[in-house]
């Protein structure tokens, strides 16, 4: 007999693909990542992205709202950092340059320019290496 599940607090699952989101979309990129990777790796059906987010873009704009709070506590977050990466990346696409503007430029501002450069150069070499 298969073991049960314990059931979810309300909303972990909401969390729980929102971190599986960060390291997938920052590994892969926006239209490298498929939603049902996310929720593999979230331990979560497929169901459960589209009962939670309306579409891959908001889960992509959840997942940017981690972000700045992340870095800006100033310790190393390479997910947050790939993910950030990935964003400027997806900032090029018609369907996500208006929505991304505004939150990258906040992080900008909150960064500061060179810590921003630093942390995107850390970010390439980490991909290029995988």
């Amino acid at each position: 007999m298969s073991e049960r599940r314990t059931r979810r607090r309300p909303g972990e699952n909401r969390e729980r693909l929102q971190e599986a989101g960060l390291i997938e979309f920052g590994l892969f990129g926006y239209h490298g990542t498929s939603t049902g990777r996310i929720a593999a790796r979230a331990e979560v059906p497929q169901p459960h992205v589209y009962a939670n987010f309306r579409t891959k873009q908001d889960l992509f704009l959840a997942c940017l709202e981690l972000v700045l709070p992340r870095l800006a506590i100033g310790r190393d977050d390479a997910a947050a950092e790939l993910f950030l990466y990935q964003a400027y990346a997806a900032a090029g696409t018609p369907e996500l340059r208006a929505q991304l503007a505004s939150p990258l430029r906040r992080i900008s501002d909150e960064l500061g320019e060179a810590a921003l450069a630093a942390l995107l150069l850390r970010a390439a070499r980490v991909l290029a290496a995988s």
